[in-house]
């Protein structure tokens, strides 16, 4: 089973959208970029957070596609 490093940033999530991963203790953690190395730092680097690793998306780790709310109203 390989891991990735992941990170989510709300700014990433709304344009982008988002999918979720499992982490290897089986939680599950909603993601916007993942990494093989530790990239210090993102395309949405003012509200990214580090997440820890995650199980990579062809070991199954990915629980879905990717997706994108509509929007946000209030």
């Amino acid at each position: 089973m390989s891991m990735v490093h992941a990170w989510f940033s709300q700014m990433a999530a709304l344009r982008l959208g988002s999918t979720v991963y499992r982490k290897a203790s089986g939680s599950m953690v909603n993601v916007t970029r993942t990494s093989e190395v530790k990239e210090a730092e993102g395309l949405y680097k003012l509200d990214e957070k580090y997440l820890g690793q995650v199980i990579a998306e062809q070991d199954g780790g990915a629980v879905g596609p990717k997706v994108r709310v509509g929007s946000i109203t209030r």
